[in-house]
């Protein structure tokens, strides 16, 4: 059965997007089946992963599998992805539009609501290893779905104290959705992101977050790790030895070996 991850924070600019994309891609380097899950009506993941045309996948796309009556199979609209020859037939994404954030509105006046996504998830859950869900930046019914149905959260979390400060409350959707909805969901840790290593706030920030959070990396700021985008390739495909990728990388195989539970 595979496992479904949560990149959640309700801050956004944390970079959750980026990690969710190129996580996908390093477990899909190997040989792992991946489904990217765009949970955000902003659909920068979508984007990324070089879907750039929304009538390309109108009908068949997150607020398909998300209605009261599903009007197609979910199978209909998940689609491959991956610039890289090696992703062939292990990268794939749902893909997300504008209005979403509608459907999000509709979803609070239904039965069950925190669990439609799982509903709609278990029928596809068993084929693939992982799939990762790249949350919107807002503790909403969005992001309770897929903490409701998700076997295990990421956390990236920006170097800065806002960014810091906001980690309280979501551990306490966290721990809520533990008690009353999933109580399997476990949390790995915090990714901590955009660290500027000369400036005093960041070097704060990140010894805070060592100090009350199990921190599973830490990924420097570079402007070069925007490069790809418009290619619809991950930072991974377009400079794979950079130090992000190679981190990124070291992230995906903790959570195929099982050790990234280490240390906590």
């Amino acid at each position: 059965m595979g496992e479904i991850i949560a990149i959640a924070n309700q801050k956004g600019g944390v970079a959750k997007t980026t990690i969710t994309h190129n996580l996908s891609v390093a477990l899909a380097l190997e040989k792992k089946r991946v489904l990217m899950l765009d949970l955000d009506s902003q659909a920068s993941l979508t984007f990324c992963a070089g879907l750039k045309n929304p009538l390309d996948y109108d009908g068949k796309n997150i607020i398909s599998i998300l209605e009261k009556r599903p009007s197609v199979d979910i199978h209909e609209c998940i689609y491959k992805v991956g610039a890289d020859e090696r992703l062939e037939n292990y990268l794939y994404i749902i893909p997300s539009i504008i209005d979403l954030a509608q459907m999000e509105n509709e979803m609070y006046g239904r039965t069950s609501r925190e669990r439609i996504l799982a509903k709609a998830l278990s029928q596809i859950k068993d084929e693939f290893d992982y799939i990762i869900m790249d949350c919107p930046p807002q503790l909403g019914l969005m992001t309770i779905n897929a903490l409701s149905c998700a076997d295990s959260v990421i956390v990236p979390c920006k170097t800065d104290y806002l960014a810091f400060r906001g980690l309280q409350q979501l551990e306490e959707t966290i721990a809520e959705i533990k008690e009353l909805v999933n109580p399997n969901l476990d949390v790995y840790g915090v990714v901590a992101t955009l660290y500027q290593m000369r400036l005093k706030q960041d070097n704060e920030v990140k010894d805070m977050l060592n100090e009350n959070y199990h921190v599973i990396a830490t990924i420097k700021q570079a402007a070069v790790a925007k490069k790809g985008i418009i290619d619809g390739m991950s930072f991974i495909e377009f400079a794979p030895e950079h130090e992000i990728s190679v981190t990124i990388k070291q992230i995906a195989k903790m959570i195929i070996n099982g050790t990234i539970k280490e240390n906590k």
